[in-house]
């Protein structure tokens, strides 16, 4: 229930507490100081001469209000409007009380009045302003009036009416001002709210976006990343304002000699081997941070391959008339060679040898045009851990294998992955196959091993074998096309493997596991499994 009935253009919000909590203060400072001239006989000696039994009461009563209405006030108890109604009238009446015990306007203690008034139109704008106003300049008259009539003071009616016109101006100056402030906090609120909210957007969009994103300060400390960021470089999550260079050196090695202005500073790089090759970007804002853009080079070497592909299905048109034509004539006389051989021992050789040259030419042509032959890749849903039963059973029927030779394990029974089947069904059975043909039969079984996993946000299929492994002078060419440790071997099915990963972004790694063993790892991004949804 309000004290008066007007209407009120004044919120309770923290701002408007805060401006009637330093108000209260100022009053408990104010009665303090009244309280303690007067009773430690303290300058100026007019306080409480005309009436002194008057003044201590007064004194002391506002005083311990004073105190009570701090503690209200700091608590927020009560009603706001209720609340700064209360205070300043008991202001304006304990005030009027101290000038009249004091000796009147002659005092000069009509300005503490002033600064009531002051209060009143900042803390409550609109009509309560004159209200108080007019209160104030009501209290001034009656204790002119009052002191007429009593005889304890000379009529004083136009110092009492120039400081009625003071109340009245100050209230209209106050409450003038107090809109403009209450329109510039509102606007600033506002704008703090855009800003807030512009902020909540730019993190959500950051958090969304599959361009890892680093701020990194000067001094090389990381200040923000984004989940994407993470992935690409592998790491669950950056301490608080850690430095790049002992997470991720490599980055922060490029990102030092893009500072100072290096040509070609960023370049592409793997944070681990069964990570992805990501390229760095930068751009250094007014504030001297650098935000790194992390990208993941796959898009653009899908668009490499079909390029790629593209170029090899001119080429392979060309190597049919010009090579496989030809080839075929010499596996020819390399036949009727052999045929009238009539047991020349230097003879077969020689032809055994066109003939297997011949046919392992041909398996390399015939690998090449395959190649050339992919169609666009048409990827679909496919469920892997079924598909991988099916593709076993398949694999071990072709080569009449027994399934104890050939395991199969899951971890992810329900992962879905989003690839071309057709393809993925190339991948495996070149990866398997070779696994097949390097495994060493004398060991324990299974000679081969598919296991279905998840490693950090991929979904991985590994194929591991119980062979020798690869050595290490193999290693950088694994997959480089006509490379081949085995005899009779064409060197592209590990090529031709990598080759179809990238076109359906997903990456082929060689891992050997701890006991040296060859562990091919086919991984697929986790971003490929949102897309699902």
């Amino acid at each position: 229930m309000q004290l008066f009935n007007f209407d009120l253009n004044r919120d309770s919000s923290p701002a408007s507490w805060r401006e009637l909590t330093i108000f209260s203060a100022y009053r408990l400072f104010l009665a303090v100081m009244l309280f303690c001239v007067f009773f430690l006989n303290l300058p100026p000696e007019f306080l409480g001469e005309e009436n002194p039994n008057l003044y201590s009461s007064t004194s002391l009563f506002y005083l311990l209000t004073a105190m009570v209405l701090m503690l209200f006030t700091s608590k927020h108890w009560g009603e706001f409007e209720t609340q700064t109604k209360i205070q300043l009238i008991i202001d304006i009446a304990v005030i009027t009380l101290i000038i009249h015990a004091s000796g009147g306007l002659k005092t000069g203690l009509g300005s503490l009045l002033v600064v009531v008034v002051v209060a009143g139109g900042a803390l409550m704008p609109g009509r309560l302003a004159i209200f108080f106003a007019a209160i104030a300049t009501l209290a001034v008259l009656l204790e002119v009036t009052y002191s007429q009539i009593t005889g304890d003071e000379v009529t004083r009616y136009s110092h009492a009416g120039m400081l009625g016109a003071t109340f009245f101006a100050t209230a209209l100056l106050a409450q003038t001002l107090s809109k403009k402030i209450n329109t510039s906090q509102k606007l600033a609120d506002q704008r703090a709210l855009d800003v807030t909210n512009m902020a909540m957007i730019n993190e959500h969009i950051i958090s969304r976006m599959q361009t890892g994103v680093l701020v990194v300060e000067p001094s090389g400390k990381i200040r923000l990343s984004n989940q994407s960021a993470r992935d690409l470089l592998g790491v669950d999550g950056f301490e608080a304002k850690e430095a790049l260079k002992h997470r991720i050196p490599e980055l922060a090695q490029q990102h030092w000699s893009w500072k100072q202005h290096q040509a070609n500073a960023f370049e592409p790089f793997q944070a681990r081997a069964d990570l992805p090759e990501v390229l760095a970007t930068a751009i250094l804002l007014d504030s001297g941070e650098t935000v790194l853009y992390i990208e993941n080079t796959s898009a653009m070497a899908q668009q490499v391959q079909q390029l790629k592909l593209a170029s090899l299905g001119r080429l392979t048109a060309s190597i049919a008339h010009e090579v496989r034509n030809p080839l075929g004539a010499i596996s020819h006389a390399g036949e009727l060679l052999a045929e009238n051989a009539n047991g020349d021992e230097n003879t077969s050789k020689l032809t055994d040898i066109i003939l297997r040259h011949s046919a392992r030419v041909n398996g390399i042509i015939e690998t090449i045009l395959q190649m050339s032959r992919r169609k666009i890749v048409e990827p679909t849903v496919v469920v892997l851990a079924t598909w991988l039963e099916q593709f076993v059973d398949e694999f071990c029927e072709y080569k009449h294998i027994d399934r104890s030779e050939l395991n199969l394990s899951s971890t992810v029974p329900l992962a879905k992955v989003y690839i071309d089947p057709a393809q993925l069904h190339q991948i495996v059975w070149n990866l398997v196959e070779n696994a097949w043909q390097y495994s060493d039969p004398v060991q324990t079984l299974p000679r081969v091993e598919i296991k279905l996993s998840m490693q950090d946000t991929d979904v991985v299929i590994d194929i591991v074998d119980n062979g020798p492994g690869v050595s290490d002078t193999a290693m950088p060419q694994l997959f480089e096309p006509f490379n081949s440790e085995r005899k009779g071997g064409t060197g592209l099915g590990l090529y031709l493997a990598r080759e179809l990963c990238q076109a359906n972004g997903a990456r082929l790694n060689y891992l050997p596991d701890i006991q040296g063993r060859s562990c091919f790892r086919i991984s697929l991004p986790m971003e490929r499994q949102e897309s699902l949804k």
